[in-house]
């Protein structure tokens, strides 16, 4: 009895404490042996199926991956000057995988404001976009020393706030160079969406020929992989993979001429204006001067952001090109070109003469010329020198007994000299000019076209536009008598161990008949030495060319132009001048033209 009850209570004899059943024991046994085997399979698996994953990502826990900005593309004149550098700065990214819970991120919020240059909602808005996209995001571009030292100190209070190596832009020339250069500026979220291969930190072309050539010029980063203690403190470098720089652009552009035309537009204190220069032998650009401009380095340069700001709001439109993207009736330039429309058509010859006596009457109309009283008995040089409104009026439109050219052959000649289409230029944004049609007018006006609106489209009133570019272009087609160039700005493109990229010269004829176009050339000249252009007749170097004054609409203002090519032989500039609302072109645009040419011959031809 004794034996039954000390067995129900689990004791055993001689035991200090409660005995365990055989079925405890066993259930025991079970379980042990269970976690045995799960452990051993845990560790079979992470060892040997997958030990090779796990050891990377171990290793990536330690090693980081330092980019190595690639250095942008440079850019050099004609004459190898150096126009722009690359400057090393730092910026600081939000990165999305050291960033804090967003129940904690308010002290990002509340503390970078304090040392960087933003806003709560600047760096708010940064967090955000950096946890959608899961990309880093550049918070502030090229610090100053002192903010980044004061950064650096409290780096290991703020997560996910990182300072890293970077590159900005500085301009030589400042504003003479901005409407052929550019500027570049940090780099937009949709341009990190459409091209994969930026990095937040990287600086993108938003304008001429940074933004032409962005691709190009951008480069190929590095990186350099190194071991970090938990602190993020840099150990030891592991591997380097060096960067690749952009392809440098060698120019057609003469910047010492670029500097002395800006210069010359400075000095007179002219409102605004443009003036090209180009190769009438092949297109190439020696200048492209848009005044006033703007100082590229006020964008590429972030500490400079009040200067870009003022800039932006200016009301003379810094940030206009008026050379590439101006467009403007250009008054009596219009003239050798419709005179080499009438010439090749056989509505005039070189001894066709008309009598202006003043002006042309149509019914109640009465058209005039400039002159009054006329220019007496004109043929087609003369017309062209002394820009008789008279004899264009009856070679374009024509009258009750003489048939001109019609609106129609009149601008299908001008488009064959560039006009009313883009030129093709490197540089973006670049406006078409316009021609005008019956069937526009109709369309958008309403309007039926009338005899008088021929009359205002042969000497460059009414609706057609051009811009400096287009005049320079078509100039340079007489110039050379009859190709239409392409014109150009970038020579040569260089990469690293590369063999340069030279650009391809592009043009096409015109159709017409060089003794057509000699005829016209002629006409040129002799504005130059009896006519209205008459302010470069003393120059050295033998130019022609042609004035023009035209009517802005609405008002009493008019454009100044001045368009020309030389030496008159041989050419190997041309050279068109706008002053917007300065006057008549040859007291105020011809001037101009007359000092470029002298710079020229003084310092490029020895003339």
């Amino acid at each position: 009895m004794m034996e039954a009850n000390l067995f129900e209570s689990g004791s055993i004899e001689g035991g200090e404490g409660p005995a365990i059943s055989h079925r405890r024991w066993w259930f025991l046994y079970t379980v042990a042996t269970a976690v045995l085997v799960i452990l051993l399979g845990r560790s079979f698996y992470l060892q040997v199926l997958h030990g090779s994953e796990f050891r990377v990502t171990a290793e990536g826990n330690r090693i980081t991956a330092v980019p190595i900005p690639a250095p942008r593309g440079i850019m050099y004149d004609t004459n190898g000057i150096q126009l722009v550098e690359n400057i090393a700065s730092a910026d600081v990214v939000l990165n999305p995988a050291g960033l804090p819970r967003e129940e904690n991120e308010a002290i990002l919020i509340e503390r970078l404001p304090a040392l960087l240059p933003v806003t709560a909602d600047e760096v708010r808005n940064a967090i955000n976009q950096a946890r959608s996209t899961a990309r880093s995001v550049r918070l502030v571009a090229a610090l100053d020393h002192d903010t980044l030292i004061a950064l650096e100190r409290e780096q290991d209070q703020l997560p996910g706030v990182e300072p890293v190596s970077s590159l900005v832009r500085r301009y030589f020339h400042g504003s003479d160079v901005a409407s052929v250069l550019g500027y570049t500026s940090p780099v937009t979220a949709e341009e990190l969406k459409d091209r994969p291969e930026l990095r937040p930190t990287d600086i993108t072309g938003k304008t001429g020929l940074e933004s032409w050539y962005d691709e190009q010029l951008h480069g190929q980063h590095g990186v350099q992989y190194e071991e970090v203690d938990a602190a993020g403190r840099t150990q030891k470098q592991i591997d380097r993979q060096e960067p690749i720089a952009g392809a440098d652009l060698d120019l057609t552009l003469d910047v010492e001429l670029q500097q002395y035309i800006t210069e010359l537009l400075r000095e007179g204190e002219h409102e605004a204006g443009a003036v090209v220069a180009l190769d009438p032998r092949s297109g190439a650009v020696r200048a492209l001067v848009s005044y006033p401009s703007y100082d590229g380095n006020a964008f590429s340069q972030p500490a400079l952001r009040k200067e870009a700001a003022a800039a932006i709001l200016d009301e003379r439109q810094l940030l206009f090109n008026r050379a590439v993207s101006g467009t403007y009736p250009p008054g009596s330039t219009i003239k050798p070109f419709i005179a080499a429309g009438a010439l090749a058509e056989n509505i005039i010859t070189p001894g066709t003469t008309y009598q202006s006596t003043g002006g042309l009457s149509i019914g109640i109309w009465n058209f005039p010329d400039w002159k009054a009283g006329g220019h007496g008995t004109t043929n087609v040089t003369k017309a062209i020198a002394e820009s008789v409104n008279t004899f264009f009026y009856l070679i374009t439109g024509g009258d009750e007994t003489r048939t001109g050219l019609g609106v129609k052959r009149t601008t299908n000649y001008l488009a064959k000299f560039g006009w009313g289409a883009p030129t093709g230029i490197d540089i973006p944004s670049e406006a078409d000019g316009f021609l005008p049609s019956p069937e526009w007018k109709e369309e958008v006006k309403e309007e039926r076209w009338y005899i008088g609106d021929t009359y205002h489209l042969a000497i460059g009133q009414g609706d057609v536009l051009a811009t400096p570019l287009q005049l320079a272009v078509s100039t340079a087609a007489v110039a050379n008598s009859g190709t239409v160039y392409e014109p150009f700005v970038v020579r040569a493109l260089t990469w690293p161990e590369k063999d340069p990229k030279e650009q391809s010269t592009t043009g096409h004829r015109t159709t017409i008949p060089a003794a057509d176009i000699a005829t016209v050339r002629q006409g040129m000249r002799e504005t130059v030495t009896a006519g209205s252009g008459r302010s470069l007749s003393l120059l050295a170097t033998p130019v022609a060319g042609k004035t023009g004054t035209s009517q802005i609409s609405g008002t009493d203002k008019t454009h100044a132009w001045f368009t020309s090519f030389g030496p008159y032989v041989e050419p190997e500039l041309v050279v068109t001048v706008l002053v917007e609302r300065g006057g008549a072109g040859d007291k105020v645009a011809a001037p101009i033209a007359r000092d470029i040419w002298q710079w020229w011959g003084d310092n490029r031809t020895g003339s």
